[in-house]
């Protein structure tokens, strides 16, 4: 740090003035080194999510600075987690308005660091506030779009098309996470070969409908429908999918019937179309908005789930598959 060999304590007693450096005894911190009671050794990147979590950049390292002292005040602060004088005050105040430091309004001012439990737990309580705001304001969104003028006539359908595995997941399966009632999904392999790709691509599409399933209660019940011929792929993907598929008794086991869909609150389906010459298998998807045909669809599920076996070591006593759909 470069300035006047005297440092100005600033307004409340505490720390450094704007532009002050550090006095006589305290040298400026070497980058990624520390003193023994500072931030030596800490690897910021682990500390990465404190920034999605809606920290600043400062109030970030001053809040894992603090962590490592306990309590400190401005200029230690400062001096090990390489923060500018003139950032450090506002980058407290913010923090201690939010909860996640404790400031003791002496002369020097002190912040005290909270235990890392009660310091996580605010923090998440911070992210889940700002989530359900964002929410509001997207159903805000949805209402904005909802008045737009539209050409089609009242109950003429709508449709989407989306091409190949990848869009078909983004585009159209990731709609059952806007879901307000009641999700009926039946699943081929080849859905299950789509979902797993595009997991691998870092889009986890279950586990956005499962968060949604969770904070708004929806009903989703899944089916699959498969042959002989694909029991170690199914078995796979219910070990894949574990933790964000829908519960045991909202699972079914089926003969399949060469048809995928599904239906979103009986006004939306998503119907897979496959073939063998196109590249994954998965040629495109529609995205069909006809109550209509929702309601037939679900008729044909609740069927088929009656006659479905909840449990997959079940599978072992059927025929073999000749006829599909019998």
């Amino acid at each position: 740090m470069r300035g006047a060999a005297v440092s100005p304590r600033s307004p409340d007693g505490g720390g450094l003035r704007a532009g002050a450096v550090p006095p006589t005894g305290h040298a400026a911190p070497v980058p990624g080194r520390g003193t023994a009671r500072g931030a030596a050794g800490v690897v910021w990147s682990d500390f990465a999510l404190l920034e999605d979590a809606g920290l600043g950049s400062y109030e970030k390292r001053a809040l894992v600075t603090l962590a490592v002292h306990g309590v400190a005040d401005a200029a230690t602060l400062c001096r090990d987690g390489d923060i500018p004088t003139s950032k450090i005050y506002a980058a407290m105040e913010s923090l201690g308005r939010d909860g996640l430091v404790d400031i003791r309004r002496s002369r020097p001012r002190l912040y005290q660091a909270l235990p890392a439990d009660l310091l996580v737990d605010r923090l998440a309580a911070q992210v889940r506030e700002r989530a359900e705001q964002a929410v509001q304001r997207i159903d805000g969104l949805r209402d904005a779009l909802a008045r737009l003028p539209h050409r089609l006539a009242g109950g003429e359908r709508r449709a989407d098309m989306a091409l190949g595995s990848e869009s078909h997941v983004k585009r159209h399966v990731s709609r059952l996470a806007a879901a307000r009632r009641r999700v009926l999904s039946y699943l081929e392999p080849g859905d299950l070969r789509a979902l797993e790709q595009v997991r691998e691509t870092g889009f986890d599409v279950l586990r956005l409908i499962a968060g949604s399933r969770r904070r708004s209660g929806f009903e989703h019940r899944v089916m699959i429908g498969f042959g002989r011929r694909d029991g170690a792929a199914v078995r796979r993907f219910l070990q894949l999918f574990a933790d964000v598929l829908p519960e045991p008794a909202s699972l079914r086991y089926c003969a399949e019937i060469g048809h995928p869909f599904h239906l979103i609150d009986e006004e939306q389906v998503v119907l897979a179309v496959d073939h063998p010459f196109a590249g994954d298998g998965r040629l495109a998807s529609l995205l069909v908005h006809d109550q209509s045909l929702a309601g037939q669809l679900a008729g044909g599920f609740e069927t088929l789930w009656a006659r479905a076996l909840p449990d997959l070591a079940q599978i072992r006593a059927w025929p073999t598959s000749g006829a599909r759909g019998d």
